[in-house]
């Protein structure tokens, strides 16, 4: 059997229906464009930065938000991503986000792969983003 559908935005499902469609995925050519070159009108109200080095996600209440953009760092973590940008050099990684977030506390190893932090992340925080997320 066949099914037949019609290409739509990947944004229609949401718009549409209020149905979550996954999440998405950009390039920035330096780590502070990545706050500055944002899709949205009003940009991201809501950042969050994960590290080893943050504060346990459990300890945490995040607050009401419409876009949220979150940072997953490489195998060094996001410390040096942010050093190589020329505008970020003397930033604290904490001053930089609404939440700094270690969302796997007491993991265990001293790293961990990037897809790996990614769904660890959406995990810890898919309560908390459902309850405070876009009306």
């Amino acid at each position: 059997s066949t099914t037949k559908g019609t290409a739509v935005s990947p944004d229609a499902p949401r718009e549409e229906l209020g149905t979550y469609w996954g999440y998405r995925v950009r390039l920035a050519d330096t780590f502070s464009a990545t706050f500055t070159e944002c899709r949205y009108k009003d940009g991201y109200d809501l950042t969050i930065g994960t590290s080893d080095k943050g504060d346990p996600v459990d300890d945490v209440q995040i607050r009401h938000f419409r876009h949220v953009l979150i940072f997953l760092g490489g195998l060094q973590g996001l410390e040096p991503a942010i050093e190589s940008d020329e505008s970020l050099k003397e930033i604290d990684p904490r001053t930089l986000f609404d939440y700094y977030l270690n969302t796997c506390p007491n993991q265990g190893s001293r790293t961990i792969r990037t897809e790996e932090a990614l769904m660890i992340t959406l995990t810890a925080l898919r309560k908390q983003l459902t309850d405070n997320g876009m009306d």
